[in-house]
């Protein structure tokens, strides 16, 4: 089979399958199975493509089909401009994260300009660590810390770090703040800049989402329990013990959940707040500060 054929039945098998962007998915399998970019597939376009390869390669295009998620058989995804290994173990990084990492920077700079210091950034519920690792990339003089409660995310996160090349980076495995100090003997280990993305989605809505992402992406990281703000209630409580005087906090939210999020950290001690949109025009990153 020709590769002009090849990416045709893929094409077509996507489509048969109801599946959004098809014709894209199946050329994102055929560069990634072939090892093949577009512009070397338009010189070989008809060429005879290696049956292994073939095989492989409609494997995975069967497998798409299931509603598995095209980022999890491709087994990485680009976000910042980094690439960032991905599987059932972590969320797959959207874009409009991108919104959180980029208020994340714009606050480091500033921060950075005032203090001249170098900044301690915490990011909690750090996943494939792709929040951690772009501030990090973005921002090499200061040091993040990347925290989830998932042992095998922390694992992906580490993988991560190092095909990006980025050293001033760790992450900890912990329930929260549980780790960052000893609260028992009220020691706590503080930060400049604490950055968030927790699990958010009311949990009756979880069963409402697409197949790729109620089926496949971790219930963990989803499920902000009945409400979708059980983790912001947690954080937002903990965290002022957990950010130096003049820090700040950044949490990425669902599009309805800026009053309420902002409301519980006024709440718990946090003052000149703010809900920043995201370029559809909706609600997307709220900022506070501990005065």
């Amino acid at each position: 089979m020709k590769f002009t054929e090849l990416v045709r039945r893929g094409q077509l098998n996507l489509v048969k399958a109801g599946i959004q962007d098809a014709d894209n998915d199946a050329w994102l399998l055929m560069e990634t199975v072939c090892q093949i970019s577009k512009v070397d597939y338009f010189t070989k376009m008809n060429d005879e493509v290696p049956k292994e390869m073939e095989e492989e390669y409609f494997n995975a295009i069967a497998k798409r089909t299931t509603r598995y998620p095209l980022q999890y058989i491709l087994g990485e995804w680009e976000f910042m401009g980094l690439r960032f290994k991905v599987n059932e173990n972590v969320l797959i990084p959207r874009q409009d994260t991108e919104v959180l990492v980029e208020n994340v920077i714009r606050t480091i700079v500033e921060c950075s300009t005032e203090r001249g210091v170098k900044l301690d950034i915490l990011d909690m519920c750090t996943g494939s660590g792709c929040i951690a690792i772009s501030i990090a990339k973005n921002c090499p003089d200061v040091f993040v810390t990347g925290v989830d409660i998932s042992p095998e995310a922390i694992e992906i996160a580490k993988e991560n770090a190092q095909l990006n090349g980025v050293t001033n980076v760790k992450f900890v495995q912990s329930d929260l703040f549980q780790k960052l100090g000893d609260p028992v003997n009220k020691v706590y280990r503080q930060y400049d800049i604490i950055v968030s993305n927790p699990p958010y989605i009311r949990t009756a809505e979880i069963e409402k989402l697409m197949p790729e992402v109620r089926n496949h992406e971790p219930r963990l990281a989803l499920d902000g329990s009945d409400d979708g703000l059980e983790y912001y209630r947690r954080i937002s409580m903990q965290s002022i013990m957990h950010l130096k005087q003049d820090g700040c906090i950044l949490f990425e939210i669902g599009h309805d959940q800026a009053k309420s999020v902002l409301e519980m950290m006024v709440r718990n001690g946090y003052r000149d707040l703010k809900a920043i949109k995201d370029l559809a025009g909706k609600d997307r990153v709220v900022i506070a500060h501990k005065w």
